[in-house]
């Protein structure tokens, strides 16, 4: 029930977000909780699919955002995957290649929490002391490249990223480090997405 209750509210800010800001289009300064832009992710270690709502800070030198993402059953090989994600994106620089398009090569860095059941955040106690570590937070880091177009009919959104990036979690990384068996190659995994801007 709760994970409804937390879909429900990242959708509804998402969509109350995109209603006031098309309101206030010739306010120079909208409210400070209003998202820049709603986004959609498939893959990059936060869900098979993350939807989410993200802010431009700094004069566009940091996008944050929270997402939700959600893996199915039949994807998970267990139960289902609900995570809660903070996802951190620096524009390296942009090049202009056109009127309205603009494309920057991005880096950056996502903290998950895993709200679901095949997870924990204290060792259950059906397992001796030490045995596994705490598993409930990963650490995702990434790179890769974003198309920035804008729109001429500002109707409903100003404009949209299309990106693509590749990634992988700390766990990943540490074990094709300390391990024969994983490679680099099994460690890193692609993701694409795109945020409209509301």
């Amino acid at each position: 029930m709760k994970i409804k209750q937390l879909f429900t509210a990242v959708m509804l800010i998402m969509f109350v977000g995109k209603t006031i800001a098309q309101e206030e289009k010739t306010v120079k300064n909208k409210s400070w909780y209003v998202p820049d832009y709603v986004k959609a992710q498939f893959a990059g270690n936060i869900g098979m699919i993350s939807l989410g709502a993200g802010y431009q800070l700094f004069d566009k030198v940091l996008y944050s955002e929270l997402l939700y993402g959600y893996v199915p059953e039949s994807v998970s090989k267990a139960d289902r995957i609900h995570l809660l994600t903070i996802k951190n994106t620096f524009p390296i620089y942009r090049k202009k290649i056109s009127e309205n398009l603009t494309i920057t090569p991005i880096a950056g860095f996502a903290l998950s929490y895993e709200i679901g059941t095949n997870s924990f955040t204290s060792l259950p106690s059906i397992y001796p002391e030490d045995y596994y570590v705490p598993n409930a937070f990963h650490f995702t880091i990434f790179g890769g490249g974003l198309v920035h177009q804008e729109f001429k009919n500002k109707k409903i959104f100003s404009g949209a990223d299309f990106y693509a990036e590749v990634g992988t979690v700390e766990t990943y990384l540490w074990y094709a480090i300390t391990s024969k068996e994983v490679s680099f190659g099994d460690a890193f995994s692609a993701s694409i997405g795109v945020n409209f801007y509301l």
